[in-house]
C-alpha cells in the first residue's frame, strides 16, 4: 500500500507540502484520537498517572532554565511547535508572555486547541514544510518545540524544520527544545529518530543558531537511550513492567522518583536520556 493511499482524496491537498511525512501524520491523528491526553502526547505505554509526573519534571526543569534567560517575558511573543493537547501553551501563559501562538501538524489537535483557546492563534503547521505556502510569516521572540523534532524521521525534513524555526525567530530570539542528543550512533524507529549531539549541533550551526546551554530534562524516569550498551535500557524497561501492566502503579513510581529527578537534573551536566537545549538566533557567524 502506498503512503498516498492512506490519505482520503479530500485531505490530500493539505498534505502536499511534505509527502514524506504522510504516514507519520496519519499515525499521530489516530494516536491522539484514541488517546487524547498527556499519555497520548507523552509516553503512551505507561498511562496517564506516570505521564503526569513526567510532565511535572519537565515543568520543573523548564521553569528553572527559562528564568536564567535575560528576557522580559511580558514583552515576548512565543510560538509553540507541536502543541498537542496544549500543555506548553498553558505553561507559557503562566509565565506571563505577551502572546502565545500554538501549532500542530494534526487536524485533531488544531481543532481541539482552537476550541480550548478561542482567543489564541492556533495554526495547522508542518514545521518541515514551506512556510510561505502555509501562510506563516510572523516573527517571534521565542519558539519552543518540546519532544517534537525527533518525530521528524526524514533527515531533510529535520534540517528544514530547524531552518524554518530560524526564519520564524527575530534576531537574538531563543529556540528552546528537547531531544535525546546521543553521544553514540543514532537510533531510528518508524516514528522517532534519536539523532547524535554532533549532528544536531551541526544543523543548528548551519542555519544560524548558537547553543546557549543544554541541561538534563530526565535522568531516571525516561528510557536511558544514551547509555553504553543495551543493558541499561533493558533493565529500565524491566523495572517499568509493573507500570505497563497496571498504569495506576505509575503514580507511586512517579511520586517516589520525582524528588530524586529534581535533584539530579539540577546537578548533573549530562543525562542518559532526554535533555533541554536553549539556542539563540545569532546575528553573525554562529558557533555551536
Amino acid at each position: 500500500m502506498s503512503k498516498n493511499s492512506l490519505v482520503p482524496e479530500s485531505h490530500k491537498a493539505e498534505y502536499r507540502l511534505a509527502p514524506r511525512q504522510l504516514f507519520n501524520d496519519q499515525y499521530w491523528e489516530k494516536r491522539l484520537a484514541d488517546n487524547w491526553g498527556l499519555h497520548g502526547v507523552g509516553y503512551i505505554s505507561y498511562g496517564t498517572h506516570y505521564n503526569r509526573w513526567l510532565y511535572k519534571v519537565r515543568r520543573h526543569v523548564f521553569d528553572r532554565e527559562i528564568r536564567k534567560l535575560p528576557v522580559d517575558w511580558k514583552q515576548a511573543d512565543v510560538l509553540d511547535v507541536g502543541s498537542g493537547t496544549g500543555y506548553w501553551i498553558e505553561t507559557w501563559k503562566a509565565l506571563g508572555v505577551r502572546s502565545i501562538a500554538g501549532s500542530d501538524v494534526t487536524r485533531i489537535a488544531v481543532e481541539r486547541l482552537r476550541n480550548s483557546y478561542p482567543g489564541l492563534q492556533i495554526t495547522r503547521l508542518d514545521i518541515s514544510g514551506s512556510l510561505e505556502e502555509q501562510g506563516v510569516q510572523k516573527k517571534y521572540d521565542v519558539v519552543s518545540a518540546f519532544d517534537v523534532l525527533f518525530h521528524i524521521t526524514d533527515d531533510e525534513g529535520f534540517q528544514g524544520a530547524l531552518a524554518n524555526i530560524g526564519r520564524l525567530l527575530r534576531t537574538g530570539g531563543y529556540f528552546i527544545f528537547s531531544d535525546n542528543f546521543l553521544h553514540r550512533g543514532e537510533i531510528r524507529t518508524d516514528y522517532q529518530v534519536s539523532r547524535t549531539l554532533k549532528e544536531i549541533r551541526g544543523v543548528l550551526s548551519s542555519v544560524g543558531f548558537k547553543i546557549i546551554r543544554r541541561a538534563p530534562m530526565f535522568v531516571l524516569m525516561n528510557t536511558p537511550v544514551d547509555s553504553p550498551g543495551p543493558w541499561p535500557v533493558r533493565f529500565w524497561r524491566l523495572m517499568m513492567l509493573p507500570v505497563r501492566a497496571m498504569p495506576l502503579v505509575g503514580f507511586f513510581y512517579g511520586a517516589a522518583l520525582y524528588p530524586a529527578e529534581v535533584c539530579l537534573t539540577r546537578f548533573l551536566r549530562e543525562s542518559p536520556t532526554t535533555e533541554l537545549m536553549i539556542c539563540q538566533k545569532a546575528p553573525v557567524d554562529p558557533i555551536a
